[in-house]
């Protein structure tokens, strides 16, 4: 299992997620996997980034990456309350022109993982998500 620590400032998560796709537990993966790994993580990262934490705040990001018979990671945040599964899905059908902005990464990630939890306790976001190998 890797164990990884990061200070989520904005403008870093292409770092933070380049550490977590060199992760051991993803080396063996196939192309498909890492492809939609990358989607998953790549949305989370820039949300927790961008809008988990005040400017002046100094925010922390741990991220736990398990290898079984699946890809588990889960990331940890302090910061705002914010449950990405709560948000509705945008009308795909609808033209892009009239559609709101956002929403449609995290559409993306529940399309693209196998499993996806949320849970807010002790202060900390807890995001899980699994994709079967």
């Amino acid at each position: 299992m890797s164990k990884l620590h990061f200070q989520p400032v904005k403008g870093q998560a292409r770092e933070i997620l380049d550490a977590i796709l060199e992760s051991p537990e993803l080396s063996s993966c196939s192309m498909n996997t890492i492809l939609s790994l990358r989607l998953a993580c790549e949305e989370i990262v820039m949300n927790v980034t961008t809008y988990a934490y005040l400017p002046e705040d100094e925010g922390w990001l741990d991220v736990q990456i398990q290898k079984t018979d699946r890809i588990t990671i889960c990331f940890q945040d302090g910061g705002v309350p914010f449950n990405p599964l709560e948000q509705e899905n945008p009308d795909t059908e609808m033209s892009w022109k009239n559609r709101r902005i956002g929403g449609l990464g995290i559409f993306i990630l529940r399309r693209k993982m196998d499993d996806v939890r949320y849970v807010y306790e002790n202060n900390r976001n807890i995001l899980t998500i699994e994709k079967y190998i």
